[in-house]
Order: structure tokens, then C-alpha cells, then sequence
């Protein structure tokens, strides 16, 4: 039956004073993580509708996208992942927001059980790592409900893990993510300490950084440390100093696109801690992560972090829709991971 009681997280003191989008995250992810399996998905659906909007759009990268709590919880991707994966614990590494808009990324450890996409269940535990972007509205005093959702899986790497490599191997080291290397929280940052910190100063840096990196035309990285560390997604790896940062992430991109173009959907930072997601836009000159030049226009989502200290850029996560990127060069990035001979273990 239909419960008369709504669940509610109980939530330690240090959480009760959060920005509106964070705090409804955390009151919503904290349903899916500790009661939502047990749940049947009519009494998930009444108890996921104090946090999603009527007008509620869930988007993400492979799986299908919904409309509305009940498109979410009833269909899509919801049930098309807890099929695939019938076990699964997530551990969130970054976690902020501001009143409008929250964003996580984290790492899953997962059991593939079920085919996705097409792609053979390897039957073993999995590590993917995942982002999240959201905006939210108020809609009382001290209550907000989330609108949009931007879901996207680092399937490159997931893929390259499992034996089935769809990118080149990368000049970086792939596959390690780890948190802020800083004493903020984990997830970072938690709100009281965040509040200690210069928000506008850091949304001046992070977006510089994001304009020079991504659409200028010399090397880039004049807004982050020396010593800075780019965990890139797969095929990309982590950058570790301004040099292989310039060598292995922003110069094969400037070499692939021409008339770069960036579009920004969601932003913001709490305390010293950023988050951008949108769309990089080019005409595709050069190769990039093994795609040969096509001359085509393309938009190349993607979900960037920065934590910034003394007026630099220290750290920065990104990640790409790169299946969308294939699409649009009309390959189909899951059929492609299909076909692989998996590589032995």
C-alpha cells in the first residue's frame, strides 16, 4: 500500500543550515541509498515526489532520459540501471551547491549482472566513477524540489576496465579519482567550512580558467598552480603539473577543434569549490582521443570541477560525454564496446 508516513532522513546538526539545492540532494540521495531497494516503486514514487518537481527532467548519457517523478521512477533509467548492476553502494567525493543549483561526483562500486547497452555482463564487481549536476526551486520557506538532473558515467573508463576499450590508451595514468586533497570533508566541502571561503572570488577564477583552457588559443593554465592535479576521464588520465596538463589535456583538444565555443547550463560554487556543466563547441580539424578529423561541427558535453585556492586553480575533475561525441560521427560507442574480444583479467 500507499504509506501515510513520508520518509525523512534524520541528518546531524552540521547538515541542517546547507543551501537549498545541496540540502534537497542530500534528502533525496539519501533516500536512494539507504531505503529506496526496499521500497515498491508506488511507495518510492510518493516518497521521491517531496524532492522532484512535477515538472521534474532526468538527462543522462546512454540511458533514457525522463519526464517526471513518475517517468523517473517507473521507467528509464532508474530500472534500466538496477537491472544491470542488482547491487551497488556509491561514495560521494565532491559534494556542493548553492539555493539554484548542487552537483556530485563520486565513484560507484557496482555488480554487472545484466547486460547494458548491449554489452555482456562481465558477472564481477565494477568501479565506475559518475557526476551529477542539478538545479532546484524553493517552494516554501525551508523546503526546495529538483527540476533537472544531469547524470553522466565515465563509460570509457568503465568499458576499458572490464576489458573493452573503445579509446586509445591515454598518455596519462587512467582510472584513479580520488577527492580534494584538502582537510574540507569528504565529500568536500562541507557547508560550515565552506561558508569560511570567498565564493565569488572562486567563481571569477574557475571561469576564467574554463574560458582560457577551453576556448583560447595560447597554451592555458595561467589560472592554476604550478603543481595542480586534472583527474581527466578515460582516455584522457590524470595531470599531474601545468605541463602535462598543456601536453596531454588542453593541446590535443586545441589541435581537434577549430572556433571553440562554450556554453555553460549550470554553474556555480560554494565556498571555494566550483562546478560547470555545459557543452564545448568546435569544428573537428584534428584527432582527438583516436577520432579521425571529420570537418563537422560538434558540441562535446561535459562536467567540470575546480577547487581554488589563493586565486589559482589547485584542483580540477572533469568528464566528457564521449558516446554522444561518437554518435556524432556516426559510430555507436556501446556496439563498439560489444564487438570487443574482452581482454583476460
Amino acid at each position: 500500500g500507499v504509506p501515510t508516513t513520508l520518509w525523512q532522513p534524520r541528518l546531524v546538526p552540521a547538515y541542517q543550515d546547507e543551501p537549498l539545492a545541496k540540502s534537497t540532494v542530500r534528502r533525496f540521495d539519501a533516500y536512494l541509498m539507504q531505503e529506496a531497494a526496499f521500497a515498491t516503486p508506488q511507495v518510492k514514487l510518493v516518497n521521491v515526489k517531496q524532492w522532484l518537481a512535477p515538472d521534474f527532467l532526468y538527462e543522462t548519457v546512454g540511458f533514457p532520459s525522463s519526464y517526471t517523478p513518475q517517468g523517473w521512477c517507473l521507467s528509464g533509467e532508474e530500472g534500466e540501471f538496477r537491472t544491470a548492476f542488482n547491487a551497488s553502494v556509491f561514495s560521494q567525493m565532491l559534494f556542493f551547491g548553492t539555493d539554484a543549483m548542487a552537483t556530485t561526483t563520486s565513484y560507484g562500486t557496482a555488480f554487472w549482472a545484466g547486460s547494458l547497452f548491449g554489452v555482456p555482463a562481465p558477472r564481477k564487481w565494477i568501479y565506475f566513477r559518475v557526476t551529477d549536476f542539478y538545479t532546484a526551486r524553493r517552494v516554501s520557506p525551508t523546503a526546495g524540489q529538483l527540476v533537472y538532473n544531469f547524470m553522466m558515467i565515465d563509460f570509457a573508463d568503465l568499458l576499458r576496465r572490464v576489458g573493452r576499450p573503445v579509446l586509445p590508451p591515454a598518455a596519462l595514468p587512467e582510472g584513479l579519482f580520488l577527492s580534494a586533497a584538502a582537510d574540507d570533508g569528504v565529500p568536500a566541502p562541507l557547508s560550515v567550512v565552506a561558508k569560511l571561503q570567498d565564493a565569488a572570488a572562486a567563481e571569477r577564477v574557475a571561469h576564467a580558467a574554463l574560458r582560457e583552457d577551453w576556448l583560447g588559443s595560447g597554451p592555458g593554465a595561467s589560472h592554476w598552480h604550478a603543481n595542480l592535479t586534472f583527474y581527466g576521464p578515460g582516455g584522457i588520465g590524470v595531470a599531474r603539473g601545468v605541463g602535462q596538463y598543456r601536453e596531454h589535456v588542453l593541446a590535443p583538444f586545441h589541435r581537434a577543434f577549430a572556433g571553440r565555443e562554450v556554453e555553460a547550463k549550470i554553474s556555480g560554487c560554494e565556498g571555494n569549490y566550483c562546478g560547470v556543466f555545459g557543452e564545448l563547441h568546435g569544428r573537428h580539424v584534428g584527432p582527438w582521443l583516436g577520432l579521425a578529423a571529420s570537418g563537422k561541427k560538434m558540441s562535446v558535453r561535459f562536467a567540470f570541477h575546480y577547487r581554488v585556492v589563493d586565486g589559482f586553480v589547485q584542483e580540477g575533475w572533469a568528464l566528457f560525454d564521449l558516446p554522444s561525441v561518437f554518435t556524432q560521427l556516426g559510430l555507436d560507442f556501446f556496439k563498439l564496446a560489444a564487438e570487443k574480444q574482452p581482454a583476460l583479467a
